[in-house]
């Protein structure tokens, strides 16, 4: 009889634990999506947080064109970069033809050209201006994709740099970087700050990448990533292929960089890009200058801004002089 209760009152207490079985089942994934629904919630804040404090960091970008004229002698101008050796001269080349840079002076009139010895053109894009020990350097970036495809390697090739007078330089040195895990892109844009070289890819997103800070010939060193150029969506309005990165060029004292797009400029202060602060930043429209393909880009200490554009079709390429003013 005992063995008879006991087995009931067990078959009881087995039919209850059935029953609440589906009971607490619910409530535990009412649990788990109350516990998911606050995670995303405060998430979501926190990222909107960042990106009203990224909105809040880009400032805008006060410019005055004080010159702008046609550029006939540099059909496919890539890069620009002011003279160490002479404030009086950039430094521009074509993309495509003979190793050799050209000279312009501040309203684009063409000066000289100069043969870079020891170099090959694939699809040279950037030209940039910096000092290297006690001198002033050019740095020559082969880094665009000349044979129609994205690239896992760059080229950069650096001389003493020259005077507008000098027919030759002395053989470059020669740079072989390539980009970290297999990686593939175009680049139109190099710069040197602080004894170092850094490259800005131009797909989407615009990837900023550090040279080795030690670059050594005969080997193949390879770049790192460092953070992200907020090109996309500016100016309202740009089809996407407009505002990639096609150059950027330090400042001569380099506390600042500046990088343009088809249609914008962007203006960093040295030591944000170099904390990878890449959302802390000036920028304005330059569609206002109709530039027939805005490409090239220099400046200098005090808000000078030169702009080289391609020309496109039987157009002539244009190079336009603005003042621009942002804060310390």
């Amino acid at each position: 009889m005992f063995l008879l209760q006991a087995k009931t009152r067990m078959s009881e207490t087995e039919a209850t634990g059935e029953r609440w079985r589906p009971i607490a089942y619910v409530a535990t994934l009412i649990a788990v999506a109350a516990v998911v629904v606050w995670y995303a919630v405060g998430h979501r804040a926190a990222n909107s947080a960042d990106a009203a404090a990224a909105d809040e960091s880009v400032m805008p970008l006060s410019c005055a064109v004080e010159s702008q004229g046609k550029l006939p002698t540099l059909p496919e101008a890539s890069g620009l970069a002011l003279s160490r050796r002479d404030p009086n001269v950039l430094w521009s080349l074509n993309d495509s033809g003979a190793a050799s840079v050209v000279a312009l002076s501040p309203s684009g009139e063409l000066l000289s050209r100069v043969r870079i010895a020891g170099a090959n053109v694939n699809d040279w894009e950037d030209v940039s201006v910096a000092p290297c020990g006690n001198e002033s350097c050019l740095y020559i970036a082969d880094t665009g994709n000349g044979g129609g495809t994205q690239r896992n390697d760059v080229v950069v090739y650096r001389v003493r740099e020259p005077l507008p007078g000098d027919r030759e330089t002395a053989p470059a040195d020669v740079f072989d970087v390539a980009y970290p895990d297999g990686e593939d892109h175009e680049s139109d844009a190099v710069f040197v700050l602080k004894g170092q070289l850094f490259l800005i890819t131009k797909g989407h997103p615009a990837v900023l990448f550090a040279f080795p800070r030690n670059l050594t010939s005969g080997t193949i060193q390879t770049l790192e990533r460092i953070g992200e150029i907020p090109t996309a969506g500016f100016p309202p309005g740009t089809i996407p292929r407009r505002y990639r990165v096609t150059d950027a060029e330090a400042s001569p004292n380099g506390q600042w960089v500046a990088i343009r797009t088809n249609d914008a400029l962007l203006i960093y202060r040295s030591a944000d890009l170099l904390a990878a602060r890449t959302h802390t930043l000036w920028r304005t429209d330059l569609r206002f200058l109709s530039e027939p393909r805005g490409e090239g880009v220099a400046i200098s200490d005090d808000g000078d801004v030169y702009l080289a554009s391609e020309r496109v079709s039987e157009g002539a390429a244009s190079f336009t002089h603005l003042k621009c003013a942002w804060g310390e």
